[in-house]
């Protein structure tokens, strides 16, 4: 079973998972971030408690991003430790640049069917508007929100043939270049465990402006009117 939605925010930042202070944004959501993102959907406050959703599957379209700009923040030098009240002293107060998206706009399509027992009430929040934590794109300096498109059974199809891809890629797929798009290539975990620990990295291409990447996938889906690529 597959949900589909739309995600947006008036900014948003997507760091590498290695790093705490990272300048620069993945364009798209990562899968860990989506995870986190259902999380909060279903008040789920640890990565412990929403482990589960390592089994989801998704696929992403862009619909909008109105740019990055960099922005300063106010933050501490130890990240982690700071939480301890002891800490919380002026010299480790720190100033560190961001790279913010600009009004990012996406449809997420997110298939539940390995862990649909678990995530019965993620689903039913979904489809209802509901979140028990607040939803972020990214970072909780991003506030975020969602509308619930539709539920949809997905198409599986063999090819050979080179076809519109309405999502991002992976880099082990035929392609070819369109001069007239914008492409980026990425490094993305599909997973994370107990302490922060990311895994399954895989390498996917993807079309800054929202539009399709001409590919040659041995597999692909069709949800509704879109071609796409689940990893």
């Amino acid at each position: 079973m597959i949900i589909e939605i739309d995600f947006w925010a008036d900014h948003g930042h997507f760091s590498h998972p290695a790093t705490i202070y990272s300048s620069l944004s993945y364009p798209i959501p990562t899968k860990t971030a989506i995870m986190g993102f259902l999380g909060a959907v279903g008040g789920l406050d640890s990565v412990l408690s929403y482990q589960f959703l390592n089994e989801i599957r998704y696929s992403i379209k862009i619909n909008r991003i109105g740019g990055k700009s960099n922005y300063c923040f106010n933050g501490v030098k130890d990240a982690l430790p700071s939480v301890k009240a002891q800490q919380q002293h002026i010299k480790q107060r720190k100033q560190f640049y961001r790279e913010l998206l600009i009004e990012p706009s996406y449809k997420l399509f997110i298939d539940f069917s390995a862990c649909i027992e678990e995530s019965k009430e993620i689903i039913e929040n979904l489809k209802n508007h509901i979140s028990l934590f607040q939803p972020y794109m990214g970072i909780n300096l991003c506030l975020a929100n969602f509308e619930f498109i539709a539920q949809h059974e997905e198409s599986i199809h063999k090819n050979s043939e080179y076809l519109a891809i309405d999502s991002f890629i992976t880099l082990d797929m035929k392609f070819e270049i369109e001069f007239d798009k914008n492409y980026s290539d990425i490094r993305m975990p599909l997973s994370v465990e107990e302490g922060r620990i990311f895994g399954k990295f895989t390498d996917c291409l993807v079309e800054l402006n929202g539009n399709s990447i001409l590919a040659k996938p041995q597999e692909y889906s069709s949800v509704g009117m879109y071609n796409l690529v689940f990893i």
